[in-house]
This record gives C-alpha cells, sequence and structure tokens, in this order.
C-alpha cells in the first residue's frame, strides 16, 4: 500500500526562493506548510524523444513526394482515342429473345336472320318472374316502338321454340333476355340498344325500314297467338282407335302462331 522508500522516483522540489533554504540540505520542503505537497510529489512527465518525432516527419515528406511523382506520370501518359477503346472494347451484343405471339384471332362474324331484312324482331318475356328481366324488355320495346317500324316481337314466355330458335342462332346454350335484331343483323341486348338510341346511333340503323301498320291485326287482336283448331287450347286429342292423345299442331300453352302477323323464320 505504500511505497518503498528505496524505489521511490518522486522528486521534492525546492519552490523556495531565498538562497539559504536551498542551500539546507537537510531540510525536505520549502515551507512548513503542506498544502503545495501534491504538486511535489507528482512524478516527471517523460520527455517525448527527437528520434520519434523526426521518423514521423520523414514519414510524410515520402507520402508527398510519392503523391507528387505519381500524379506527374498520369500528366504525362497519353489518353486512349476511340481506335484503341474499339480495339480493347468489343461492342457488346444485346441478345434479343423472340416469343411467338399468337395471332389476334378475327373477329366473330357478323350474326344475321335470314328473311328479317324488313323488319325489327325483338324476343322478350312477358313474365315478371325476373323483374330485373322485365324491365329490360319493356323499356326496349317502348324504344323501337317509338320509331313506328314494323316489328315481331317474340314471346319465348307464349312459346317456348322462340327460345330453341334464338339460342340456335346465337349458338349459345344459356342466353339473356331481351335480344334484338334489326333488317335481319344482330344488334345486342337492352344495354346496347340504349347506348345506340342515346346517341342518336338507332335512329340511323332503323332508317329504310317498312312502316308498322296502323291497327292491330283482326285474326289475333295483337297478341299474335291464337287457340289451335285442332284441341281449343286443350292439348288433347280423342280418336276412336287410340283414344287420348297429345295434340301436335300447338305448343305448350295449347297456342298456335298466329298466321296473319306472326312471321317464322324457317
Amino acid at each position: 500500500m505504500w511505497r518503498s522508500w528505496g524505489k521511490s522516483t518522486v522528486r521534492i522540489r525546492n519552490t523556495s526562493s531565498s538562497p539559504s533554504s536551498s542551500s539546507s540540505p537537510s531540510s525536505p520542503f520549502s515551507c512548513s506548510s503542506f498544502k503545495d505537497i501534491q504538486s511535489l510529489c507528482l512524478d516527471e512527465q517523460p520527455q517525448p524523444s527527437s528520434c520519434r518525432v523526426a521518423t514521423v516527419f520523414h514519414r510524410v515528406r515520402v507520402a508527398n513526394s510519392l503523391i507528387k511523382t505519381w500524379s506527374a506520370q498520369q500528366q504525362h501518359q497519353p489518353k486512349p482515342t476511340k481506335s484503341d477503346d474499339a480495339v480493347s472494347d468489343p461492342p457488346t451484343r444485346t441478345l434479343t429473345v423472340q416469343t411467338d405471339i399468337p395471332p389476334t384471332p378475327p373477329p366473330p362474324p357478323p350474326v344475321n336472320i335470314p328473311g328479317a331484312e324488313q323488319r325489327v324482331v325483338v324476343y322478350y318475356t312477358s313474365l315478371r318472374v325476373v323483374r330485373s328481366t322485365f324491365e329490360d324488355c319493356r323499356s326496349v320495346r317502348l324504344i323501337l316502338r317509338g320509331f313506328r317500324v314494323k316489328m315481331d316481337e317474340r314471346d319465348v314466355s307464349m312459346d317456348v321454340g322462340y327460345m330453341r330458335e334464338l339460342k340456335s342462332i346465337l349458338e349459345e346454350k344459356k342466353v339473356t333476355l331481351p335480344r334484338v335484331f334489326i333488317g335481319g343483323r344482330y344488334i345486342g341486348g337492352a344495354e346496347e340498344v340504349r347506348q345506340l338510341n342515346e346517341i342518336g346511333e338507332l335512329k340511323k340503323i332503323v332508317e329504310g325500314l317498312p312502316a308498322a301498320d296502323s291497327g292491330a291485326c283482326d285474326v289475333c287482336g295483337g297478341y299474335r297467338f291464337i287457340l289451335c283448331e285442332e284441341c281449343n287450347g286443350s292439348r288433347k286429342m280423342y280418336t276412336e282407335k287410340s283414344g287420348f292423345k297429345i295434340c301436335t299442331a300447338c305448343n305448350e300453352n295449347g297456342l298456335i302462331r298466329c298466321p296473319s302477323c306472326c312471321c317464322s323464320l324457317w
């Protein structure tokens, strides 16, 4: 804990200004006060050697000389020309991969109804089972009737044969209503008819068609169907040989199409 007296390197400095105190070897302190005891007992700081300082400055001078030599060589070095670049660095070739893009399919051919070039054909339903479908059918019929041209309105709820005809024409298994044909050419459904009517194109399409008849049909009264004359709408026929059998002349409702105002496709 305490330093040995023989190995101590602490020197007692004499801070006294009087010559009498400096000449007396027996007095270890300059004064009787111990205020400066900490400053007197400090170890002496080692003085840096001149050799180490010289070594550091020598390294700095060597580094500066090397930098100057390198910069001088870079200035005297000739710059590469374009021909040298072309020889040294060959042009890079970009590899283009050609993928086989399938050709765009041609547009489907237009759908036409033979024998309906002089009228408007509308496939619709009068049933109110699906309200949106019924409203679309009614709005389309009102739009087309406003042009007062000849129309052939085909109610699929009155005769299921109309639905079979429509599916065979469009070549679709599921068909939504209504569907409109003008001049034998397929136009579309309710949305297409509304858009054409709003922009004024529908009026141009129906131009040239014959005008509609002024009055209702004298045979069917405008219903386009009449009762079957064979079974009177009962769908059953009686014969003496075979008894009762189903009538093949009428549809599932016991009706036949009016021969006066209803035109068949086939």
